[in-house]
């Protein structure tokens, strides 16, 4: 696939999503964070050309577009435990009993 196939099944699946667990996620995820982060420097330096996702190498654009896809293909509640975990510090997420009993304040 090419890179501009690769930008443009990210920005589909995510950008374009009217899903906020589904972007909670992605964009909660360390590695996507770490490569937004790079990018949006070389974005800066760059005086703002173009998007941010334009200045990403092919393997920031190959780990994004796996993210992207992995997220895009979960359920609601598999998102929404883990940007729930990772709101509360767990990095994996929160299993489901937990994510119930802490929903319920029994936890």
């Amino acid at each position: 696939m090419s890179g501009s196939d690769a930008k443009e099944r990210i920005l589909r699946l995510i950008d374009d999503s009217e899903n906020t667990w589904l972007k909670a996620a992605f964009y909660g995820d360390p590695k996507v964070s770490a490569i937004l982060e790079r990018l949006f420097e070389a974005w800066e330096s760059a005086g703002r050309r173009g998007m941010p996702i334009d200045y990403a190498t092919s393997e920031e654009l190959e780990d994004l577009e796996k993210a992207a896809v992995k997220y895009a293909s979960m359920s609601e509640a598999e998102l929404q435990m883990i940007a729930y975990g990772r709101m509360t510090g767990s990095e994996e997420g929160l299993s489901l009993a937990r994510f119930i009993r802490r929903l319920l304040g029994l936890d």
